[in-house]
């Protein structure tokens, strides 16, 4: 399996290689990384430092400076056989995106164990891959429109995303797990996608057939959430459990992963459409495009009628506080939209500190 540590690195490249793959979504508590990793390093960071199995594959993004030295940490203590480092741009400029196209094909080669280019049968399978994923991004995209449109509740929008991640996990061969979803290898024919898909299908009818008495309540006050990464569904319980209806989620694991869709027209540069759709999607704080975040999270606002914005900052994540600071002056300066700032580890959204700040801003907005 590869676990991903970032949105920016494509689940297309391992599924395509016939490997599972999902992005770290890990619960608390930590395991244990005293001598590892100094304490204040954020919890995510921290989360990765764990004992891997043998054929698990880690890629760790260049995001912060944090994740940095989980992959130095990785090798150096042999936590995991096989790590890689992406080398994730900053911009999403002409140059910015050939340089990361020629780090995902790279990342492609070692995959699949290849000192060469992948092949021709790696791009057919790679474009099958995109397909399956431009669909999977769709279907959730839509059950967040209906989280929008407040007929859902985000907690259990989020949990679907989770669940998700998850079944991406699972993707195995049918000769080793038979009643796991089968993976794509060289024989394999295009229904093999169809079949996860048929079951995230399922698995959102399920979600969105169920009665979500939160969002029904139409005098709730539709509040945005947003921040570097979102640890865990605790928090958005914490927001609708204290009379708020959580109306979008600019955040690493549903929007930033899910809200856009690759070009499938190109055949020929698969590499670059790849890079390009990673590089463009919703920008988290670490790109270099603060203005047009900014400017984003004002028209969710607007669009979706939040009346405030919760910002959750995983404790000791330098980006975020830096990234809260130009948030709230610039929402303030936009339309004085009010921003609350949550910091904590996982689980925050269960700790009572959480749920009376939350109630507090809960009754400054009905103030105003």
């Amino acid at each position: 399996m590869v676990h991903l540590a970032c949105s920016y690195i494509p689940y297309e490249i391992p599924l395509a290689a016939g490997i599972p793959a999902a992005r770290g979504v890990f619960e608390g508590p930590l395991p244990s990384t005293e001598g590892y990793l100094p304490r204040d390093f954020c919890a995510y960071a921290r989360a990765f430092v764990r004992q891997y199995k043998d054929d698990d594959v880690v890629a760790i993004a260049e995001s912060c400076d944090a994740m940095r030295r989980v992959y130095d940490v990785l090798r150096y203590w042999n936590l995991a056989r096989t790590v890689y480092f992406v080398d994730v741009p900053r911009t999403r400029d002409p140059d910015a995106i050939s340089f990361y196209a020629e780090e995902l094909e790279s990342l492609a080669s070692k995959l699949l164990n290849s000192e060469i280019s992948p092949c021709h049968e790696f791009s057919e399978r790679l474009m099958l891959a995109i397909n399956c994923m431009n669909q999977i991004r769709k279907e959730l995209s839509d059950v967040f429109d209906l989280v929008s449109e407040r007929q859902l509740s985000a907690g259990r929008g989020i949990e679907l995303v989770v669940n998700v991640n998850q079944l991406l996990a699972d993707f195995r061969s049918t000769h080793d797990a038979p009643e796991a979803v089968p993976c794509l290898t060289h024989d394999s024919e295009p229904g093999m996608f169809d079949t996860i898909i048929e079951r995230i299908r399922g698995m959102i009818s399920q979600t969105v057939s169920e009665p979500a008495p939160l969002s029904q309540d139409r005098s709730r006050i539709p509040v945005g959430v947003s921040g570097t990464c979102l640890l865990d569904s605790s928090l958005i319980e914490c927001i609708e459990n204290a009379g708020l209806d959580v109306v979008f989620i600019d955040s690493c694991l549903p929007s930033r992963t899910y809200d856009f869709v690759v070009d499938n027209k190109t055949t020929s540069r698969l590499f670059h459409a790849l890079a390009e759709a990673y590089l463009s999607k919703a920008p988290c704080p670490r790109m270099f495009q603060g203005t047009e975040r900014i400017k984003r999270l004002y028209e969710l606002a607007s669009d979706h009628g939040a009346k405030g914005l919760v910002y959750f900052a995983p404790k000791f994540c330098d980006q975020a506080y830096y990234d809260f600071i130009e948030i709230r002056q610039s929402l303030k300066a936009l339309g004085r939209l009010p921003v609350l700032l949550l910091e904590g580890q996982y689980g925050v959204g269960k700790t009572g500190q959480a749920l009376t700040r939350v109630e507090a801003f809960r009754e400054m907005l009905e103030g105003r």
